[in-house]
């Protein structure tokens, strides 16, 4: 693609030309009259800026090599001032052209104008916007787009309900393809009389209307209110609770205006209630609860769900060592008026106690019981379920660099009343923190032992990881570092041996000229398993990075190679050069990639970047 250059506003082909002249120019002009150069405005801005983006991007395959430019160009121009102390007004015009190799060129005009008033309790804004896109394809029309608001706020004083209300108008048009019309109203208002008490309604129409399809007009519409009350009667007990209702509708009509398309109509009901309940009648002590319920009615089919949680929770603090806690909590789910009814109950017990008598001596335990009942109106298909899990853990600071912890943890897993699975997983943690020779140490073992009663089987997981992280360097400019991980898992099952290995070492380097920062990264990420007939997936990563700033430039390159075993190789690079004035700034991109296979797989972008803000 070759790009010309023409008068006028940057390359427009020639059917644009009485674009270019009548929506560019013209409206420019009243642009200018408006901001005071004609008459000078002491309260008026105008500000605009012109933004040029090119880039070129070549890929090579075995199937050939594509070669796209695309070029976008825009144009913005904005004035905002006042009409009068109490009326503010911006007019924004925006033109955008995109040439593109490979397809269509297009233009868009986005002119917006915009209003405001500003009164003691109310504000109140208006405005237009339209976008109009053309291209030189002639099997595509000019496309327009106008989108029109009316807002208004009412912020009244705190004894009066506020108000907010808005209007669209959403108009899309398309010669012989749409011909669109939707119109929205949303409403809300807020209401506090107290510090307690507060409610709130909401309320959303939109209507879309279709000149050229048929039976594609819709309606929908949402009324929502809220009353909440939240009272502290005393720093030992609080009490809070709120209740929604929410009802939506919509449908697609028919053109002939005789109603609904059938199947299309919606009518939902919502109802929400949420309480909650906080005491503290000790200091050491407290107690939470809650109930919240969520009915759901859908009002074509006459379906319902509903939906019950209830919880509760207390603790207690004993002595300086002891936390003792207990929760409970339950979840109801009902299908009602449906072909399976159901009603499912979830119960859920927890017991838990911790004791730290000092850094080395930090101790938690728990259990916890859980529930499922799910019967159906069919009880075949009636199922219960279940879960006991008990847990201990001890977590010491046992030097100064040395930290671990040591778990247990047992899960009985039940169906129909019947234990049909048992897990028992041990867990050993430490870490050594050598800080006066940067060295760190962090060995892990877990060690899982499942039985399964139904099938039977038993198995045995050892999971056993390693890492040792080590600074070799560190000085005001440079800062050299590495890092390495194994592991080595076994299966009693899969009869195997997993084997990962995980290295990482870098090395950045501060000013090694004025301006530069440098670093250097490899690594290598290798796995295995034992018994099977593929070699070891090992990939190594070579990657160098530099950047300079200095006042107005920045420059940026990287690099990186990847070397794989199992796969093919590959390479990436880029680098980037910019210029950051106080009117203008501008950058330049250069990218390349490639794959190094049997077929030829490589490509590079190049971009350019220019801006300048009047």
């Amino acid at each position: 693609m070759v790009i010309k250059k023409r008068s006028g506003f940057v390359v427009l082909r020639r059917r644009f030309a009485p674009i270019r002249k009548k929506s560019l120019w013209f409206p420019l002009l009243g642009l200018l009259v408006l901001a005071g150069f004609y008459d000078t405005a002491s309260a008026s801005i105008i500000s605009g800026n012109y933004q040029l983006n090119w880039d070129q991007t070549v890929d090579k395959t075995e199937t050939g090599t594509t070669d796209v430019k695309k070029l976008k160009q825009t144009l913005e121009l904005k004035y905002a001032g006042f009409l009068s102390p109490v009326v503010a007004n911006s007019i924004t015009f925006r033109v955008e052209q995109e040439v593109n190799s490979d397809a269509p060129d297009v233009v868009r005009l986005l002119p917006t104008l915009e209003l405001g008033f500003k009164g003691t309790y109310w504000d109140a804004k208006a405005g237009s916007k339209r976008t109009y896109e053309n291209s030189d394809d002639p099997a595509k029309k000019p496309k327009v787009t106008d989108s029109h608001f009316l807002e208004v706020f009412y912020l009244a004083p705190k004894s009066v309900p506020d108000l907010k209300a808005k209007y669209t108008i959403d108009i899309d048009r398309e010669s012989g393809t749409t011909d669109t019309r939707k119109d929205g109203i949303t409403l809300s208002s807020v209401y506090a009389p107290t510090g307690w008490l507060s409610t709130k309604g909401d309320y959303t129409r939109n209507v879309l209307k279709d000149k050229l399809k048929a039976d594609a007009d819709t309606e929908d519409e949402k009324s929502t209110g809220t009353l909440g009350l939240r009272h502290v009667f005393s720093d030992k007990l609080k009490v809070e609770t709120q209740y929604t209702t929410e009802v939506s509708r919509g449908a697609t009509l028919k053109s002939d205006g005789t109603g609904a398309v059938a199947g299309s109509a919606k009518e939902d009901l919502t109802n929400t209630w949420r309480n909650a309940l906080g005491f503290r009648p000790f200091r050491d002590t407290s107690v939470d609860g809650s109930y919240d319920f969520d009915l759901k009615q859908n009002k074509v089919n006459g379906e319902h769900t509903l939906t019950t949680n209830i919880k509760a929770s207390a603790s207690q603090k004993v002595g300086a060592p002891f936390d003792l806690k207990g929760d409970f909590s339950r979840v109801i789910t009902e299908m009602r008026h449906t072909q399976d009814d159901n009603r499912k109950t979830e119960d859920t017990w927890t017991a838990e106690a911790k004791a730290k008598f000092s850094k080395q001596f930090d101790f938690s335990v728990k259990y916890q019981v859980k529930d499922t009942v799910n019967p159906h109106a069919d009880p075949a298909k009636s199922t219960t379920s279940g879960l006991v899990n008990r847990n201990a853990s001890w977590n010491a600071d046992l030097t100064p660099f040395w930290i671990g912890s040591l778990s247990w943890d047992k899960t009985d897993t039940l169906a129909l009343d019947v234990k049909t699975i048992v897990e028992t997983k041990y867990s050993i943690k430490t870490k050594l923190d050598f800080k006066a020779i940067n060295l760190t140490l962090e060995p892990t073992y877990d060690i899982t032992l499942k039985d399964d009663l139904v099938k039977p089987e038993s198995s045995d997981i050892r999971d056993f990881k390693a890492r040792l992280a080590y600074k070799v360097l560190s000085t005001r400019t440079i800062e050299a570092k590495f890092d390495h991980t194994y592991g080595r898992k076994t299966d009693s099952l899969a009869a195997n041996i997993q084997r990962t290995d995980s290295t990482n070492a870098n090395v950045a380097w501060k000013d090694p000229l004025p301006g530069w920062q440098l670093s250097f990264d490899a690594v290598r990420q290798a796995t295995d398993t034992s018994g099977d007939d593929l070699a070891p997936d090992i990939t190594s990563t070579f990657g160098f990075k530099a950047d300079y700033k200095m006042e107005q430039l920045a420059l940026s390159t990287s690099y990186k190679y990847d070397k794989k075993s199992l796969s093919d190789n590959s390479e990436n690079f880029d680098a980037k050069a910019g210029w950051a004035a106080l009117k203008w700034d501008a950058s330049l991109t250069y990218t390349f990639k490639k794959t190094f296979s049997e077929v030829i797989n490589e490509g590079y972008t190049i971009s350019l970047t220019f801006k300048y803000n009047l």
